[in-house]
């Protein structure tokens, strides 16, 4: 079995940093009771990223320098709100993890920057330069299904991770037939475990394909949202208007295409926020939608369909997130030895 674990753990605030390993090792020798390999998967912090302006939202933090006997700050979201800090808080934890010594047959992987470092084992993972630990999780997914591994479980509390394998999850399975895919989600109450095979299978390979481009489409780290529209009542829209999931896999297979006012999957995409805003409506256009909603429904102007061209700059928006998220690539060729 192979467990991933994605982002970060929350640290006691009294206690050195040394400490705070000890219980993270912890952690890993639970999960060794039961699992053949364990990988530590953290995000990559990049200069003009195009997360940044989300993270200029959350505030500056105060910068501290991550040694082995420094106490955790008191105010841990504040040390994490500095991309240093956490750059340095990572390989820092990667190391350490790595140095541990675990049982006989037991292998770990930690990232730290764009490598992997690794114990117990002689295989290597080649360089990422995928900036999310959402995506990179997916690599490291298909390494340890490339090794032979079969059951996993990939430890999460973002749904961005689960929107992510659920869109991966027939291209590994057409690799990888006997891959069994858990995620271990949430915390507390709302924690519960997920399995990605069971859900995709009740999708549909199609809807199953589309959705990271819909999570996308509809809202996420990096576009915006349709105004007072969440993601159940988005969803509703799509099961009204099927149709859209063409065009949402014609950006999954085509993530370079540009997208017009003029091409069938923006209007199949105009056509889709016009049922968010009336389900009932029959009109195609974002722009006569607005008129009606707004002169014959009374709606006010918060409460009615972006215009047309506003509308463009989303599938724009989504094309610039996925490559700049990278694509899961296959493991590196194997070295071979020199004769």
């Amino acid at each position: 079995m192979l467990a991933i674990l994605g982002r970060t753990w929350p640290c006691p605030t009294s206690c050195p940093r040394d400490v705070t390993v000890a219980r993270l090792k912890v952690v890993l020798a639970r999960l060794m009771e039961t699992s053949m390999r364990v990988d530590v998967v953290w995000d990559r912090y990049l200069d003009n990223s195009i997360k940044e302006s989300t993270r200029e939202k959350r505030g500056k933090g105060v910068r501290r320098k991550v040694a082995g006997q420094t106490k955790v700050p008191g105010n841990w979201p504040d040390f994490l709100r500095d991309p240093t800090n956490k750059v340095e808080l990572f390989q820092f934890l990667s190391e350490k993890i790595v140095s541990t010594t675990f049982p006989d047959g037991k292998q770990v992987f930690a990232t730290s920057g764009a490598s992997v470092v690794c114990s117990g084992t002689d295989h290597s993972m080649p360089p990422c330069d995928h900036e999310e630990a959402d995506t990179r999780i997916v690599v490291h997914l298909q390494d340890a299904l490339e090794s032979g591994c079969t059951t996993c479980l990939v430890r999460t509390v973002d749904t961005d991770v689960l929107v992510i394998l659920i869109g991966k999850y027939h291209f590994l399975a057409s690799k990888y037939p006997s891959a069994d895919i858990w995620v271990a989600f949430g915390s507390g109450k709302n924690f519960l475990f997920l399995h990605i095979n069971a859900i995709c299978s009740t999708l549909g390979k199609e809807k199953s394909t589309a959705l990271p481009v819909f999570h996308s489409f509809t809202g996420c780290d990096t576009t915006s949202s349709f105004f007072g529209k969440g993601k159940k009542s988005v969803w509703e829209a799509w099961g009204a208007y099927t149709e859209v999931t063409d065009a949402f896999n014609f950006i999954v297979e085509h993530p370079h295409a540009q997208i017009t006012v003029d091409c069938q999957e923006f209007q199949m995409l105009e056509r889709f926020t016009v049922v968010i805003y009336d389900k009932t409506s029959p009109l195609v256009s974002v722009n006569e939608a607005r008129k009606e909603l707004f002169c014959q429904k009374n709606r006010t102007g918060e409460n009615i369909p972006p215009t047309k061209q506003a509308l463009l700059q989303h599938p724009k928006s989504v094309h610039l997130t996925r490559l700049a998220s990278g694509k899961p690539r296959p493991p590196g060729p194997k070295k071979q030895k020199k004769l």
